[in-house]
């Protein structure tokens, strides 16, 4: 069978018809081990301009504005000095709170916050900073509303690191992960066919039957979860004892999602999925993740290896769409109007006029 090529749909009838592209929340913006002491590191995601770097005697990481704010210069391009990182133009030094904490040739350095620092946490081998649209009053040192989530099993040695797999860009906007969870009607067809794990090839007379849930947590305003459970259906019968159980976890808008897989009689995986906005339509997305140090490696890798698998059958549809601020649903459809509701505590105050109407009842 030949394979149908999917029309190619041009950026802008596309970027102009979605929400704001940067919503607040938590963002992978590299592994632990990527960051040695005294390294910096340019990056562009989010709508900015960045430079993370790792103080040379306690380890901390840091993320502010990347150019200096006396000349323009890329500090990513400077070096660490100790606790603070220097300007390669005029060496100049900031601190991590984006103040000069040293001039060479002047002994009156100009006072204030002058250069943006982000909030940032190291959890389980990944650096994530925190993204605020409002962030005009430097120096601003509101925490945020919650911390990156942590795995307890991790934390006390009952799961172990198992490995990592670096999902490339996507040619997607951020919104479209949490619009396909709340969308429950999709996952039996374009879902429900069995694929060789880390592949995108069927296994003829094996389906999957997806038992779907949604909701939201009455805790954590800022999260939302879907249940999943998966059988495989061999031949037009159901083989009970090959059943996964996933549960989804939205940590914000999507930059963190973890998932849960419960294995009957095996163990637990948990896995990090993350997406990191690096232009309007174009997600970095990165897994990474953990299992019962008793779960068989094999095992493991396969369970992750169909949901990648899975995952990537969304990547066409999601590449060639565009959002639908009112769009027309049926009786039968997932909780979409429900999960927009709930994900607009994350955009800008000042939201698209097309997104901001009141929304239409389900059609009969």
């Amino acid at each position: 069978m030949i394979r149908r090529r999917a029309p190619r749909v041009s950026d802008a009838p596309r970027v102009a018809s979605y929400p704001h592209p940067y919503p607040e929340g938590w963002y992978r913006l590299a592994a632990s081990a990527s960051l040695r002491r005294g390294q910096t590191r340019y990056l562009e995601c989010l709508g900015g301009q960045f430079v993370l770097w790792r103080e040379q005697d306690s380890g901390r990481v840091h993320l502010m504005d990347a150019f200096c704010p006396h000349l323009g210069t890329n500090l990513a391009l400077g070096r660490v000095r100790g606790d603070c990182i220097e300007c390669p133009f005029h060496l100049w030094q900031f601190d991590n709170d984006g103040r000069v904490r040293h001039i060479p040739y002047s002994e009156h350095p100009p006072t204030g916050v002058l250069t943006r620092p982000f909030p940032v946490q190291e959890v389980h081998g990944q650096i994530f900073a925190y993204h605020r649209h409002d962030r005009s009053a430097y120096g601003d040192d509101l925490p945020p509303p919650y911390d990156v989530p942590r795995i307890e099993e991790v934390d006390d040695g009952r799961f172990v690191y198992r490995g990592h797999h670096d999902g490339g860009r996507v040619g997607m906007h951020i919104i479209e992960f949490a619009e396909n969870v709340a969308d429950s009607a999709h996952f039996q067809p374009l879902h429900g066919q069995f694929l060789i794990p880390w592949t995108p090839i069927p296994i003829r007379g094996i389906q999957v039957e997806h038992s779907i849930d949604w909701m939201l947590d009455d805790e954590r305003p800022w999260a939302m979860h879907l249940l999943d459970d998966a059988v495989l259906n061999l031949f037009g019968r159901r083989i009970d004892q090959v059943k996964v159980h996933a549960r989804v976890s939205f940590w914000g808008p999507g930059g963190v999602i973890i998932f849960r897989f419960s294995i009957p009689k095996v163990g637990e995986i948990a896995m990090y999925q993350t997406l990191l906005p690096v232009g309007p339509l174009e997600q970095r997305v990165h897994f990474h993740w953990f299992a019962d140090r008793h779960a068989p490696r094999l095992l493991v890798s396969y369970v992750i290896g169909g949901w990648v698998s899975q995952w990537q059958q969304d990547i066409e549809i999601w590449e060639n769409k565009v959002y639908r601020a009112r769009p027309v649903l049926c009786r039968d459809d997932g909780p979409v109007h429900a999960m927009r509701r709930w994900y607009r505590q994350f955009l800008p105050d000042t939201v698209d006029p097309a997104d901001s109407h009141a929304e239409p009842k389900p059609r009969d």
